[in-house]
């Protein structure tokens, strides 16, 4: 998974701190842009925003990443035996490692708008825990369907980009005012939340919390039956 991210910035000056810079650089340019627009104080608005992109960026990558977690790894698949999980997991340790890097770009942040950092931040680990437990089925649900039907990635990657405005993410839930049930009750919500929340400086209700249990537990029902039953024509396909 290092040497994915080691490939890809090949040369580099930077190199993946690339990653770092690009997440700063929108950060800056979206965060007063919209905080105008919405008419909320941008010291405010701005912290919100980079975490919720901060983490949206671990959602959506373990996601798209998902459906190439086979086809993205047919000549290891086809010239070595390995157990097909190991590709999934590759895709996982990548996007955690993406994800540390993004996490650099909130410091510059925080230390403008004068944010200390508080024993509540230490409660978005077991959030990224949590994302990166449900990553795993999803991995191979998608990995499994993109390799045999790839249409499918296409589908995906139109889907990820409408939930990226369907979620609180450049907008709060409490603009919708008696309808903000209905972006709490948004999957991946739940999923941002449990790592946004502490940061940002509340802790997410114990709703949020069985409701990320309960689609985990879900996705690996779905997961394991299908794994075991394709996993063996999974090198016929990719």
């Amino acid at each position: 998974a290092w040497q994915d991210i080691r490939q890809r910035y090949r040369r580099s000056v930077l190199g993946p701190f690339w990653i770092t810079l690009t997440m700063m650089v929108t950060i800056a340019g979206m965060g007063p842009l919209y905080a105008a627009l919405l008419k909320i104080d941008a010291r405010d608005f701005i912290p919100y925003l980079a975490l919720g992109l901060i983490a949206w960026g671990l959602l959506s990558s373990m996601i798209l990443d998902g459906c190439l977690t086979f086809t993205g790894s047919d000549n290891m698949i086809r010239s070595v035996r390995l157990p097909m999980s190991m590709h999934a997991l590759r895709m996982i340790y990548r996007n955690v490692l993406i994800f540390f890097h993004n996490i650099v770009a909130y410091v510059p942040f925080a230390i403008y708008l004068g944010i200390h950092p508080t024993w509540l931040w230490l409660m978005a680990f077991p959030g990224v825990v949590m994302i990166v437990l449900a990553a795993f089925p999803v991995s191979l649900i998608l990995g499994i369907f993109c390799a045999r039907f790839r249409d499918m990635q296409q589908i995906v990657g139109s889907v990820v980009q409408l939930a990226f405005f369907l979620t609180p993410i450049l907008w709060k839930p409490e603009l919708l005012g008696e309808r903000a049930f209905i972006a709490k009750y948004n999957p991946l919500f739940m999923f941002l939340d449990v790592v946004r929340g502490p940061v940002y400086g509340y802790l997410p209700g114990i709703k949020v919390y069985v409701g990320v249990a309960m689609v985990t537990i879900a996705l690996y029902a779905m997961a394991i039956p299908l794994f075991i039953r394709f996993r063996q024509r999974v090198a016929f396909w990719v």
